[in-house]
């Protein structure tokens, strides 16, 4: 936050709502990429409440029911959902407006607003939108003020007769860090759970994730994919992860998949060791001669910041894991933020000759540990 803050502190009174805009533009362009959406049963009542949430008939009188919870674990397809319902209103309404942004985005919004003694105007602007998606509640767990200000956006926003779509990794009962107006305004508007796929919903995933990504599979491709659905016990995220891992095997070797070669490829992944998330902490902490647990504190030392960085890299090289759970083991609180993070260091990189040679130095250490832990 303090980093973007003094970025936009240095722009000229016209540039004062340049990240409301940005987060606009942004915001849009979430939403024209072309994705797979495969409405799965258990989805079907979350998918009906964002449909509502993203009615075109904008305008509505504020209420409670203006709000609409949405929780579910990482990767369990919050965010596939609502962009698909944005969708939707979008073709009914092409000047549907909206802005999807994380809980902590948005108070960074309000706070350089504040500074600038616009936050009325800023609050006008909001008050224009049809809706507004407030992401990854969990950004301000544990802080009252953010709290405060966020909740004090929202229902100012819903005067104006503009909706509030709100997701979280956890459901309003369990938010025990958050003030009782937090926890008290969630129940009150509609909540809505994702649950995770069962065997059906996971075989129907696979199967048209499988035929989009044109991996081959032998007849009958019924067996091969209730066999993946059987050992796939994965989120929807993960599954689309793991479909496109298999689509790049099978373009390596040239193989058709049935239910024996699919065994040996998942005895094959299994025995490839990768580095833990522990030991990719501790190389990355050595190597740069700082403590590990700074380094996945949530703490905004300006000394961690490319530490920080270079462990999320290899953490997404060498283990695969989803953005979310980077994030959560090093305590960045989304997966924008570690996504911002990482193209941050990609662009510094050409022109940093010292930390690419670090970079190199713990790529061979964390590659000697695995090939040490196979032997």
């Amino acid at each position: 936050m303090t980093t973007r803050k003094r970025t936009l502190a240095n722009t000229t009174h016209e540039g004062r709502f340049e990240m409301f805009d940005q987060l606009v533009t942004r915001s849009q362009s979430v939403v024209s990429v072309t994705e797979l959406f495969v409405s799965l049963p258990e989805h079907g009542f979350a998918r009906a409440a964002l449909m509502r949430v993203a009615s075109p008939l904008a305008r509505v009188v504020p209420t409670a029911n203006s709000l609409t919870f949405l929780s579910g674990t990482a990767g369990s397809g919050k965010s596939l959902l609502v962009r698909q319902a944005i969708l939707d209103a979008l073709y009914r309404q092409p000047k549907f407006r909206f802005l999807i942004a994380t809980a902590v985005e948005l108070v960074e919004l309000l706070v350089i607003a504040d500074e600038r003694q616009s936050l009325a105007e800023l609050l006008e602007r909001f008050g224009t939108l049809n809706l507004i998606v407030c992401e990854d509640l969990l950004g301000i767990e544990g802080l009252p003020l953010e709290q405060q200000m966020l909740l004090s956006l929202l229902d100012r926003s819903m005067t104006f007769g503009s909706r509030i779509l709100v997701t979280s990794q956890k459901r309003p009962g369990e938010l025990r860090n958050f003030s009782p107006r937090w926890v008290s305004r969630c129940h009150g508007g509609l909540c809505v759970s994702l649950s995770w796929p069962g065997l059906e919903s996971r075989s129907q995933l696979i199967s048209r994730l499988t035929n989009a990504k044109h991996v081959p599979l032998r007849e009958p491709a019924s067996e091969a994919i209730q066999w993946l659905a059987e050992h796939w016990p994965f989120s929807p995220r993960e599954i689309v992860c793991a479909v496109s891992n298999l689509a790049d095997y099978c373009g390596l070797h040239q193989v058709v998949l049935d239910v024996p070669l699919l065994e040996r490829y998942h005895s094959e992944q299994a025995l490839s060791v990768s580095p833990s998330m522990d030991t990719i902490a501790n190389v990355v902490a050595a190597e740069f001669g700082i403590d590990s647990t700074d380094l996945r504190s949530r703490s905004r030392n300006r000394e961690l910041i490319v530490p920080r960085q270079c462990a999320m890299f290899f953490a997404r090289e060498f283990t695969g894991r989803p953005l979310e759970a980077i994030g959560l083991y090093f305590g960045q609180r989304t997966h924008t933020t570690v996504s911002h993070g990482l193209s941050r260091l990609k662009k510094i990189l050409p022109h940093a000759p010292t930390i690419s040679q670090q970079l190199q130095k713990i790529r061979n250490r964390l590659s000697e540990n695995r090939r040490e832990d196979c032997a």
